[in-house]
């Protein structure tokens, strides 16, 4: 099922990311025959439906997104599918109670009107893998597993690899590594990234019959007009921002929500994408994981928030307790950098420190980095430090 829920988040990714292909002279044409302004911002309600079971369909996956095309920035946000609400699975809703229920509830819990919806088959992202493919990643310790049951056949080597639909699939489902699952979500987001990469640099008539293909599968609200109108504003790129959805258990591992109310504000168009300002700044990768599939996803990850480092660096030979953000510009807010520092990762808790206010430990990760030759290229805004 988790295959299934990255497969659809990424089709959703790729469709947004295709609109902005169309060239100009035929973005003319086209607002000549079709051309509806739709508001600045616009609250979209993603689903994703798994196979027809015996006249069944689940909703694999719910995703929150909103789309502020004045500054072309997109945030997402699932909401899982295995949510208890009211005593029920909130993936059943739809099945139960149809579409105009499913909106209510996830404008209960996100605080947002829900303008548009798309609804969609998973099987719609292998078509994507395979048109754009063969997608390049780094596999950075062998790989090796086999389930006769699922038809799954694993077996990379370390090194780079160039991936097609079916293996990009067996790529992202690997499991069997010593950080089991979390190693899993940390390749599913930087196959995302690699998908993305890709798109851009496809020509428009691959794109093109990309794009009709998918439509065809898919079922909106969106006009003709409307989505002309989202390639004329996407048409120079867009940036992703994903917040997580806040999740609780009780004693029987069920899931509820969390805080919705730091999370509603947190969701908020108008506080996350405002800041688009350019820093000068390293992450340092002081975690037990310091493969460089992990680092590449780090910087994709902060990229994604619109705030890429110039570079993210492994941090040895040395142990930093905190996760920890040292300033180097006196000038800065040190909220407003511990704000994107906890966008970028929010289940954990930085500090905040100027430098000369921690200038020993700040020259013993200069020294560690010395001694590994990583020299940081000065002036530098601050340095983010990710410890255990």
């Amino acid at each position: 099922m988790k295959m299934k829920t990255f497969f659809l988040t990424v089709s959703i990714v790729i469709c947004l990311a295709m609109l902005i292909f169309i060239p100009l002279p035929w973005l003319k044409i086209l607002y000549s025959m079709f051309y509806s302004p739709i508001p600045g911002r616009t609250n979209f309600l993603v689903l994703g439906l798994d196979r027809n079971i015996q006249g069944t369909r689940r909703t694999d996956v719910i995703i929150f997104a909103s789309i502020d095309t004045s500054s072309r920035k997109v945030i997402l946000s699932n909401i899982p599918r295995d949510l208890i609400y009211n005593d029920h699975k909130i993936n059943s809703i739809f099945q139960n109670e149809g579409l105009d229920k499913l909106s209510q509830i996830i404008k209960e819990l996100t605080g947002q009107n829900i303008e548009k919806y798309i609804i969609l088959d998973y099987s719609v992202i292998k078509l994507v893998g395979d048109t754009i493919g063969p997608i390049e990643v780094y596999v950075n310790e062998p790989m090796k597993y086999t389930d006769y049951s699922q038809n799954l056949f694993i077996n990379f080597e370390p090194g780079y690899h160039k991936l097609n639909g079916s293996e990009l699939l067996a790529f992202i489902r690997y499991r069997k590594d010593a950080n089991g699952d979390i190693a899993r979500i940390e390749r599913q987001k930087y196959v995302i990234n690699k998908l993305i990469e890709t798109a851009f640099k496809k020509d428009i008539f691959t794109l093109s019959h990309l794009y009709k293909s998918v439509f065809k599968q898919i079922e909106t609200n969106l006009k003709t007009g409307e989505l002309v109108y989202f390639a004329a504003q996407f048409r120079k790129g867009l940036s992703i921002l994903s917040i997580n959805f806040p999740i609780k258990y009780d004693k029987k591992g069920n899931i509820y929500a969390g805080n919705l109310k730091n999370f509603k504000k947190e969701i908020s168009i108008e506080k996350q994408l405002i800041k688009t300002k350019k820093y000068n700044f390293y992450v340092l990768n002081n975690t037990s994981n310091q493969s460089r599939t992990y680092n590449v996803n780090l910087y994709y990850m902060w990229k994604a928030a619109n705030f890429p480092p110039e570079n993210v660096y492994n941090l040895k030979n040395l142990k930093i307790a905190s996760d920890t953000v040292f300033l180097l510009n006196n000038n800065l807010n040190p909220e407003e950098i511990k704000n994107i520092a906890q966008v970028v990762h929010p289940k954990r808790k930085f500090l905040v420190k100027h430098a000369e206010e921690s200038l020993e430990n700040y020259y013993r990760i200069i020294d560690a980095l010395s001694s590994e030759r990583t020299y940081l290229r000065f002036p530098i805004d601050f340095i983010v430090v990710l410890s255990q």
